[in-house]
């Protein structure tokens, strides 16, 4: 069998959790939960381009000489999650010191990133206001169910741009295997960053800076990390303390916390996510 690549990376702009991705030479398949896999077929002429694989045959993949090297590779794949792939970063810079604010995308590693990337930060999909902010309710006296007149996803975008200031400043990072990072080119970046040397400590942990200069700030960036908290769990090397809130938070999510069960590289409470996926199993079977 020729060479088969299996690797995670993330999915920005915005930030959409993490995808599991194996590659042959003919086949590309990726994956958001593990159980269900989106195949593309590579350099062919064809209309059928894309199809859907699944362990249980329920898919519209057909076994052919163009798919059996992908399905002997999904036989015979390592345990999820696959080792992440996406050590390219964009980062959106922060105006006073410039550095790391919050994450735009990543990449696969390559000697050149591309050229061509966001410079504006977004919360969350155009359309989407299902992150309400704790925080930012219990300061207007709201319950869950009010209705905030400016999403709750705006109002954290609006504290990030601030923060990045009127002119949008971004630069790439080659992150290491101990988390700091080389500085390569980027937008409307100083001359003086180009190759420089950034600690792991300077890059935020999550998506976000989690230090800002107001308490209202800084816990509205709490609440949206928690409001993905089950993606956020699919990432490795999350210190302890941070993967124990991040599991906390997230079992208020039950049934987006069990899709991504088979991504979890590490469970610190495996009591209370176990209560979490019997509940979402409830609720799958009580839908019609």
């Amino acid at each position: 069998m020729s060479q088969v690549n299996y690797y995670s990376m993330r999915q920005f702009s915005p930030y959409q959790g993490t995808a599991q991705v194996v590659e042959t030479p003919r086949v590309r398949a990726i994956s958001s939960d593990g159980i269900s896999w989106r195949v593309q077929f590579l350099n062919r002429r064809s209309r059928s381009t894309h199809a859907i694989w699944r362990a249980d045959g329920s898919g519209t993949l057909l076994e052919n000489e163009t798919t059996q090297e992908f399905l002997e590779a999904m036989q015979n794949h390592p345990a999820f999650p696959f080792p992440a792939g996406d050590n390219l970063e964009l980062w959106l810079l922060d105006a006073k010191a410039q550095k790391p604010l919050a994450i735009l995308a990543s990449t696969l590693d390559r000697a050149h990133p591309p050229r061509a990337a966001e410079t504006v930060w977004q919360a969350a999909l155009a359309g989407d206001d299902s992150f309400m902010a704790p925080s930012l309710m219990a300061a207007a006296g709201q319950s869950t169910a009010a209705v905030s007149p400016i999403a709750h996803r705006e109002v954290l975008r609006r504290c990030v741009q601030k923060a990045a200031g009127p002119l949008n400043r971004t630069q790439w990072f080659r992150r290491a295997a101990d988390g700091g990072g080389t500085g390569l080119h980027g937008h409307r970046l100083d001359a003086s960053n180009l190759g420089r040397k950034l600690e792991h400590d300077t890059f935020p942990e999550l998506l976000l800076r989690a230090e800002w200069d107001n308490e209202r700030e800084k816990n509205l960036v709490h609440d949206y990390h928690d409001w993905q908290a089950p993606y956020l769990l699919t990432h490795c090397h999350l210190a302890r303390a941070t993967r124990d809130r991040l599991e906390r938070a997230a079992c208020r999510q039950a049934e987006k916390l069990y899709k991504l069960r088979h991504f979890l590289p590490e469970i610190i409470n495996p009591d209370l996510l176990k209560v979490a996926f019997v509940e979402a199993v409830i609720r799958r079977a009580g839908q019609p």
